[in-house]
């Protein structure tokens, strides 16, 4: 994987098993985000497992290696996705209700994902 100062490969990592099958072009352009955005990104989700994302019920794109969920709240995710669209992410996932600490937003630069529209897409949780 691709080294990075501002992203551990821990992070990016599955939170079940450990493995780290994180695309080193996704983490190219995470890094031009980061920088863009001028302050520290959390990870709250980055690759995972097969087995893990079917333990979350999610769709697969944390599968692919090219997806990751940012803590993020307030006025910092409308610039968060801002710069993300800007740096060519397709897909943004918005998580803005409830507890702050529980709010995120969901970027991933696939080119397309099965029974979706066309993409850039951008959704609400």
């Amino acid at each position: 994987m691709l080294q990075s100062d501002y992203f551990t490969e821990s992070e990016l990592a599955c939170r079940c098993c450990g493995k780290n099958h994180f695309k080193d072009e996704t983490l190219r352009r995470l890094i031009r985000v980061r920088e863009r955005y001028g302050k520290p990104m959390i990870i709250n989700s980055g690759y995972r497992c097969p087995a893990h994302n079917v333990r979350l019920n999610a769709t697969m794109t944390h599968t692919t290696g090219q997806a990751v969920d940012v803590s993020v709240a307030v006025s910092g995710a409308h610039r968060l996705m801002k710069i993300a669209l800007e740096e060519g992410f397709t897909g943004v996932g918005v998580k803005q209700k409830g507890p702050i600490k529980k709010r995120f937003i969901h970027l991933d630069d696939l080119d397309s994902v099965p029974g979706e529209r066309a993409r850039p897409t951008v959704w609400s949780y």
